[in-house]
């Protein structure tokens, strides 16, 4: 006779999932966290003035570095500011971002855990299977 283990997998309108990690899933997971990840993600972005801001720190942050490390001439600004206060206003920008990162991807790892054990034999490349 021929023995045949049940599946370890269930098609779902979302895809197939692993059926052990779904049913843990299910007793643990608030999909509300999603929802509070997007309010974060608002609030993480206000705080460093949205990512324009963090893109035009970053950009005068390397003007003042190319004049300091390659001799450029930096272009006329009105206001003054010293290279080390823009890098450290830069840092607590990312590490506000950085903090977000960390908290969503803590969120998130139990859904990629509902990949089916033959989607990741088929995919040995996948870090950490």
């Amino acid at each position: 006779m021929i023995n045949i283990s049940p599946t370890s997998f269930r098609v779902t309108p979302c895809g197939e999932v692993d059926v052990a990690a779904l049913d843990k899933l299910r007793n643990s997971f608030y999909t509300s966290q999603l929802l509070e990840l997007v309010d974060r993600l608002d609030t993480s972005l206000a705080e460093v003035g949205g990512m324009i801001a963090v893109r035009d720190d970053l950009l005068k942050l390397h003007t003042m570095a190319q004049a300091l490390v390659e001799g450029t001439l930096p272009p006329v600004t009105t206001e003054e500011s010293c290279v080390w206060e823009v890098a450290e206003s830069v840092l607590l920008d990312l590490e506000t971002l950085s903090s977000w990162i960390r908290t969503a991807q803590m969120m998130i790892a139990p859904l990629v855990d509902l990949v089916p054990k033959h989607r990741v034999i088929e995919s040995p490349d996948r870090e950490g299977n």
